[in-house]
């Protein structure tokens, strides 16, 4: 039987990838994502977990730390293994890190512990962390300050406490204590942290005071909650002043807009006047209202334009256009510049008529601001204004007339780019920044005509995979799959997901043999992004390949196998993913749900679903939320609600970590439930999370490539 031209070019490249032998027992260091803390000087972090790499004592003492509680009691620096392989063993090592914590007599290693115990996120280390507070090394200390701030538990407050009672204590170490007590969610810490905000001694620790109360905020009266806001935005601390004015924003208070005036008139920190503006556009009071009009003349920048612009807009949209008149006609042409700019960010009809005037300005950066702005309005009357520049001889001007005009046609007027941004420079090479931009600008509409410039330049990586992703996904050219599969050969991990959309022919042969070439070279990035490949092709022959690496003692490669045989059907591999769960610590929980928010397969789902449903209730609040948050993607109607109970609890680090996966969470649906949340939400602290979360879910909406290129390196898929 004669093979196919894919399936031949597909055995190829296995044989080619494929090593000799698959080695299993060779494990990999975990990544090691935002450790904190002290590394022992004579310990390599990347180190591979064999015994021929790994001094047989350090071998030892890794193979014990589950077993042995009393095992670190008198480990050395050189003795101890890598903080990764550490928390691949998972919480099974608290006893043993608690013991070393207590019992060690090297500061810098027990420092190491506390950090690990933190990073671990169980609560059993709680005693020991609590004892390691009366460490006489400082850096003990602050390693287990930081640990309880990881774990908070009311439990903490009166050893915390008595850090803030030494005489001979370092402030770092106290802004650190008032920082985790921020998080302990226990209203004895209130009156600690208010009294630290008004001393005058150190603006370190009194920034940090803010941050504890802003932290506390839940369990304030909101007259306490304005008051101290107040208090930072009056201050003379800069470090204050700026920490405030983020939170004015949210807090929306009218009783802030005094300050906040006041910020906006008289600071001298640029970032910090644009944070004040900002805030007062979100508070929606009126009485800001002269001011900004007043201010608006002063502005020389174009951020500080902008947002006075959409504060006047939610204010009084008519005071703005009425200052912007003003403006667009000043004699200083940045001024102009800017102004025009600003109306097209507006987006709304009434700027129209200022930015027709604003097309006969003498300045041509001007005038293509006005053009570009025109093509963002609310309304077609603009459309004839620039027909009359699609031809003219300023190149600038005519391309921002092009796409003004694709944009306000709704990316219908494919011909119009294509005869006057690509066709035209059909001489030039396809990679030229014009032809290019346009070619892209097309593949967004889907346009056939530019589909083999589009695979040409992912290949070459001149534009990126977001730019092209879609246009490749509608193509018909039967030579577009296997070329994206041979992109990813090349380790191209952007292209995983576009891999999988597309299913080329032999890919799950290829992918199975490059996690194999993976494991032989002990590349851990590359051996998981195959495994998701494969898991998202589901091919059933690679279960034999898959199925040893359930026992790996590597967890990061362990989970990614185990998935990816759970989407097959494999049960073996769903006790796996639960006991996994179970014992990972809790700043490896993230990854473990974006991990299992690619399993898409219904059976897949419905089997794994009763016990991620019993573990939503957890004792472990952070394998419970992670849970709901593996909830809300497979099912986003479902899972939300979970995710609410969460972002409502008295406990703020509930509240914080439901926040963090509902911002993560890119579905469309998931706006729309937690605007619908937003709207029948009485209690106030709620409303303005919910209202936060919706302000950034908005930013990352309007710029869908910026959030792309986040979920390829954090190993997220995008949908």
């Amino acid at each position: 039987m004669k093979m196919s031209r894919f399936a031949l070019s597909a055995f190829v490249i296995v044989a080619l990838l494929a090593p000799t032998a698959l080695v299993v027992k060779n494990a990999f260091a975990d990544d090691d994502e935002g450790e904190e803390g002290t590394e022992p000087a004579a310990v390599n972090v990347g180190e591979v977990m064999t015994s021929a790499d790994l001094p047989k004592k350090r071998r030892a003492v890794l193979e014990g730390l589950a077993k042995n509680d009393k095992i670190l009691i008198n480990v050395t620096a050189r003795e101890m293994p890598a903080s990764p392989d550490i928390l691949n063993l998972g919480r099974r090592t608290v006893p043993a890190l608690a013991r070393c914590l207590a019992d060690n007599v090297d500061n810098q290693l027990r420092a190491s512990c506390a950090n690990l115990l933190g990073r671990l996120g169980d609560k059993a280390a709680l005693p020991a962390l609590h004892s390691a507070l009366e460490a006489w090394d400082a850096q003990v200390r602050r390693a287990a300050i930081d640990a309880l701030r990881k774990v908070p538990d009311r439990s903490s407050f009166l050893p915390l406490s008595k850090i803030l009672e030494r005489e001979d204590e370092e402030s770092g170490n106290i802004a650190a204590a008032l920082d985790a007590i921020g998080v302990l969610s226990d209203k004895r810490g209130v009156p600690v942290l208010e009294r630290y905000l008004h001393d005058k001694k150190d603006v370190g620790v009194r920034a940090a005071a803010l941050r504890g109360l802003w932290k506390t905020r839940h369990i304030m009266s909101r007259a306490s909650v304005v008051s101290f806001l107040k208090y930072a935005l009056s201050s003379d601390a800069p470090e204050l002043i700026l920490a405030a004015t983020f939170s004015a924003s949210e807090v929306r208070s009218p009783e802030l807009v005094d300050a906040l005036v006041t910020i906006m008139k008289k600071s001298p920190d640029a970032r910090t006047k644009n944070r004040a503006v900002y805030a007062l556009g979100k508070i929606g009071d009126r009485s800001a209202t002269a001011a900004l009009v007043k201010h608006l003349p002063k502005v020389r920048e174009s951020r500080m334009l902008n947002n006075i612009a959409f504060a006047l807009e939610r204010l009084d949209s008519k005071a703005f256009f009425l200052a912007a008149a003003g403006l667009i006609t000043h004699q200083q042409a940045q001024i102009r510049f800017n102004t025009a700019f600003v109306l097209g960010d507006v987006r709304r009809p009434e700027g129209l008529p200022l930015l027709k005037g604003a097309l006969s300005d003498q300045n041509d950066g001007v005038k293509l601001n006005a053009v570009s702005a025109i093509g963002k309005l609310d309304t077609q009357d603009g459309v004839a204004l620039l027909e009359h520049y699609v031809d003219d001889p300023n190149v600038s001007l005519q391309k921002a007339a092009v796409y003004a005009l694709y944009a306000l046609s709704g990316m219908k007027r494919t011909d119009l780019v294509f005869a006057k941004l690509y066709d035209v420079h059909k001489d030039k090479p396809a990679f030229a920044p014009t032809r290019l931009e346009a070619a892209i600008a097309l593949g967004r509409a889907h346009d056939p005509r530019v589909t083999t410039d589009l695979i040409a330049c992912l290949e070459l990586g001149t534009c990126a995979e977001e730019d092209v992703e879609g246009a490749l996904r509608a193509s018909n050219l039967p030579e577009i799959p296997g070329r994206v599969l041979v992109t990813w050969v090349k380790d191209r991990h952007d292209v995983t997901d576009l891999v999988a959309a597309l299913k080329p022919q032999g890919a799950s042969t290829v992918a199975l043999g490059k996690a194999k070439a993976g494991l032989a070279r002990r590349d851990l990035p590359g051996t998981i992004n195959a495994l998701d490949l494969g898991g998202d092709l589901g091919d059933q022959g690679a279960l034999s390949v898959l199925r040893p690496l359930l026992s790996h003692e590597n967890a990061r490669l362990r989970a990614h196998a185990s998935v990816a045989l759970a989407r097959w059907g494999d049960a073996a591999a769903d006790a796996v993913i639960l006991d996994d769960l179970e014992n990972a610590p809790h700043d490896q929980l993230p990854h473990a749900v974006r991990l299992l928010s690619r399993v898409t397969e219904p059976a897949a789902r419905s089997r794994l679903l009763p016990e991620f449903v019993k573990r939503v209730a957890h004792r472990d609040r952070d394998l419970g939320i992670a849970i709901a948050a593996v909830q809300l993607a497979w099912d986003p109607a479902a899972g939300v609600f979970s995710l609410l109970n969460a972002l409502a609890s008295t406990e703020r680090r509930e509240r914080d970590l439901a926040e963090m996966y509902l911002r993560r969470s890119d579905r469309p649906e998931t706006t729309e439930l937690l605007r619908r949340a937003l709207a029948r939400e009485s209690r106030t602290p709620v409303r303005d999370q919910l209202r936060r979360i919706l302000d950034l879910r908005a930013v990352t909406e309007a710029t869908p490539h910026v959030a792309k290129r986040v979920a390829v390196f954090s190993g997220r898929r995008t949908r």
